[in-house]
């Protein structure tokens, strides 16, 4: 497999884990990496902060698009940058574009295998996400 193509299937990882709901998934993925929203750690009180409905999703489906990835020569570090849309449907809520944004993200190759150093989300259009996070502005500042 190449490095674009591992690289690509870690950022679909993301998406896939959050949306399902696979919470180890997620923090495997950034156990060597931080995760920036419009420049700012989300604070601790944000790990809480995502609605969990009775599947145990958050019944979202987080989508990229416009995907680049640019690997170093050496092939042990890359940067991509994407956009994301997050799309939200529940019982009580029709299926809505909840947030828009990009992804500029960091990777290392470390023993033969692509992980993420970090994530940053920038140029935030935030929509309705009452029923996504239990206070936005946790998780996305600029909510």
């Amino acid at each position: 497999m190449s490095a674009h193509e591992e690289i690509g299937n870690l950022m679909n990882a993301y998406c896939y884990a959050i949306d399902s709901g696979d919470f180890l998934t997620f923090a495997q993925l950034f156990a060597n990496a931080e995760w920036i929203a419009e420049g700012q750690k989300p604070s601790k009180e944000s790990a809480d902060n995502l609605i969990i409905y009775d599947d145990g999703t958050p019944k979202t489906k987080h989508v990229i698009s416009n995907i680049r990835i640019d690997i170093d020569e050496n092939e042990t570090s890359a940067k991509a940058h994407s956009y994301v849309t997050v799309w939200q449907a529940t019982a009580d809520f029709p299926l809505q574009a909840i947030f828009v944004g990009d992804y500029f993200d960091s990777f290392e190759k470390v023993d033969g295998r692509w992980r993420f150093t970090r994530r940053e989300i920038r140029n935030s259009l935030v929509g309705d996400m009452t029923a996504h996070l239990k206070v936005p502005s946790l998780t996305i500042p600029s909510a």
